[in-house]
Parts: structure tokens; sequence; C-alpha cells
């Protein structure tokens, strides 16, 4: 067996579909390190997956001022990429001695999301295989526009959808590339080149699994072979887990409810956005559970209609949901679609105006709302075609069967074991 070091930083819907990554890994008898911040420890309990804890706290950095307006769409870009800088210049410092550590000894490493640079640095560090994998469709193509940016995206030619991508990546590298040259300064390796990463990584071949459903976004036809869609990473809860038994007992006390959280995102103002969901559902008659998240807002007294909770597992919660309203991160959409539920984005940031674009485009929700024009006229008008729209649900029932007929974690864990063979 095999000993395989998966990378993964960012939020908790960053790490989450690694770490079941690993968890599938570890099943086949592999030696597997899942190295990521400490608080993402829970998503491996009852396996044998070790953690190798990363330094620093990426929540604090995430909650700061400079960051906090761009999440929210305001704010200078240069403050917020000196803000980029030095929060990588700092991370890049610490990480790095402790990747080298963690991965010694490894026969392949696989990085994913934010890591991935990492992933190939290892690898030449040990003299050792890597493998690349993302949560969004990462690689150029002329299919759709850049999943990774937060412009708003819309449907382009094909060659302007491939150039925007490309530019992108540029635009990308040239910012990180001071941070990764802390990096090899570090290792005393030669300055990182002035080619983008991923686009040379995929110039000579190396495997890239994109971790979400083919039934819901087709492989573009001009991919390299080298790059498979392998359907989502989900975390399915333990058959030992039991819900709070006020939750139950509110979910059967009428019609299915509405589900509304918003992840990781660090808002300026949760109180409003929750004053508007509450809003939108009233107008509705309409019942919600809501769910708190990074907000760090917690409701006071509440309505009969609504439950508040911190975190409720999703593959138990959504299949009794109505339907969902998310931010439209990559593993909230995706359990929405597993759950054949229609979903109502409201996006902040990155791959999230993407993936809203998508449901749309699917028939499976109504048109995304940007957070920063939100209303609760919009949002009620929103519920209320998530709740009536026969056709709509409809479609949304039809997804949830295809995307639970798919088996991501196998496929990708097929696939590093195919890596390693060659």
């Amino acid at each position: 067996m095999a000993v395989i070091s998966v990378l993964a930083a960012g939020t908790r819907g960053d790490a989450q579909p690694p770490a079941m990554l690993c968890r599938e890994l570890a099943r086949r008898g592999h030696e597997v390190r899942f190295i990521a911040q400490r608080e993402f420890a829970d998503m491996i309990e009852g396996s044998d997956v070790s953690l190798k804890p990363l330094p620093g706290n990426l929540h604090a950095e995430l909650s700061s001022p400079d960051a906090q307006k761009f999440f929210n769409g305001s704010g200078n870009p240069l403050t917020f990429l000196r803000w980029f800088y030095d929060v990588g210049k700092k991370f890049g410092a610490q990480l790095t001695p402790a990747m080298v550590d963690f991965t010694a000894g490894s026969d392949i490493v696989v990085g994913t999301g934010l890591a991935d640079y990492f992933s190939n640095l290892m690898a030449r560090v040990h003299k050792t295989k890597a493998a690349h994998a993302y949560m969004q469709p990462a690689v150029p193509t002329r299919a759709f526009p850049c999943a990774l940016i937060s412009v708003p995206p819309f449907d382009m030619p094909g060659w302007l959808n491939k150039l925007e991508a490309r530019i992108y990546f540029e635009a990308a590298w040239l910012g990180a590339r001071p941070i990764a040259k802390i990096a090899h300064e570090i290792l005393r390796l030669p300055p990182p080149s002035w080619r983008v990463p991923i686009l040379e990584e995929l110039h000579r071949g190396q495997p890239f699994l994109m971790a979400y459903s083919e039934a819901f976004l087709p492989r573009p036809k001009d991919w390299p072979d080298h790059v498979e869609v392998t359907g989502f990473w989900f975390r399915d809860t333990p058959a030992s887990w039991q819900p709070p038994g006020d939750l139950v007992r509110f979910i059967n006390a009428g019609p299915p409810p509405i589900y509304a959280g918003i992840g990781s995102m660090v808002m300026k103002d949760p109180e409003a956005t929750v004053n508007m969901v509450l809003e939108a559902v009233a107008r509705n008659n309409a019942r919600a559970v809501i769910a708190e998240g990074w907000s760090g807002y917690k409701p006071g007294k509440l309505p009969d209609n609504i439950y508040a909770v911190d975190s409720i597992p999703h593959d138990w919660l959504l299949p009794q949901m109505a339907a969902s309203i998310h931010h439209g991160g990559a593993g909230t959409t995706g359990a929405s679609l597993r759950a054949g539920i229609p979903q109502i984005v409201v996006p902040f940031v990155g791959d999230q105006p993407f993936w809203g674009l998508q449901v749309e485009k699917r028939g499976v929700g109504p048109r995304r709302i940007p957070h920063k024009s939100l209303t609760a006229a919009q949002l009620s008008e929103a519920i209320a075609k998530v709740l009536n729209d026969r056709a709509m649900r409809k479609r949304a029932a039809a997804m949830g069967e295809r995307v639970r007929g798919e088996n991501g974690l196998k496929r990708a864990a097929d696939l590093i074991e195919e890596r390693l063979r060659t």
C-alpha cells in the first residue's frame, strides 16, 4: 500500500471534500495524511487517516476588515491585494517547513484548491508524484466562463470563455508568485517560473480531478484526457449520529421547511441578512431552518416558523427540506443537487456566481441574487418560485436521482491508484 498526502487549505467547504477522499483512500488500506488546519480534525474522526495540522488561523485572517470589504463587494482592490500578499507571506513562511515535514516519504502528493501549488513543490522536493484536484471546473475551456472569478458570469463565445480563464490564471499567478518565491527561498530552490503552474502541469499531462457532477455540468470536449470529472466528494453522516429531537419535531410539525445557510462566508452585517430571510419566509407563509456558519450571528427569539442551528449534516437535513438558500459554494450546491431540491443561490465571491449561473441554466433554481444587492422582496419572489414551480421541482428531483447515482470518491480514488502505478 502507498503513502498518500492530501493537502487542503481554506474554509470548511474547501477542506471537507479532500477529507472524504482521505477516508476513502484509507479504507482501501493506504497510509493517508490529511494536511489541513486543526479545526477540521472532526472530518476524519473514526478513520485511519492521520491529521497533520497546519499552522495559522485562517478564520481570523478572513475576519479582518480588508478581507470583509472584499467579500462584501466593496473596498479598494489594491488594499485587498496588499492584505492578500501580507497574509500569503506570513502563511507561506509558516506552511512551507510544515509541508516538507508532513509530506516526507509520500508516494504521491495530492494538492487541492488553494493548496494545490504545494503539491508539485513537495513532489519536487521529495522526488515523488503529484496529482491535482479542484471542486470547480478549474481548467480553461471554450464550453463555459471561468469558474473561479467573482465577476458575475454570463455566457460568452467559446474563444472568449477560454481567454477569460487564461487571463485569470495569469493575473492570479502574477499576484501569487511573490509568495511562492518565499517558499522557494526557504527550500533553497531557484525562483519560481513566470509560467502559470496549473497551465504548465496541464501541458505535462499530470492528472487533474474535478470533484463535481458531470450530470449537472457536462465535461467539456476540449479538455485533455488526463482531466477527469469524478462526481462530488460527499460526506455521509455515520449511522450512529442522532439529530436533535426538537429539530426532528420541528420538521415533522408542518410542511417541509426551507434551509438557509451561508456556509463559511464572513458578512459585514449578518443580522441584516438573517432579517431579510425571516421577512421573505414570512411573506410566503413558509417555514425555515437557518444555519449560522461563520457569520457569528446568533438570532435571539425567533418566530415559531423558524428553527436555528449551528451546524447539521447536509445529507441528513436537505432531503427533508422544500428548497435551499445558500451562498453557492460547491459543497452546498452539490448537497442540494443530491437532495433533489430547488435552490436559491446568493453568491458572494469566487466560484459562487458560476455555480449560481449553472443552477439557473439547468432549471433547478431561479436567477441568482448577488448578496450585495439582496433584498427581502427579491428573496420572497425567489422563494415563491421554488415552492410553487412544479416543473422546476420535477427537474431538481430528476437531477437528484442522477447525482445520487454517481460515486465521485470511488472514481477519484481509482484514478489516484492508477497514477501510483504509472
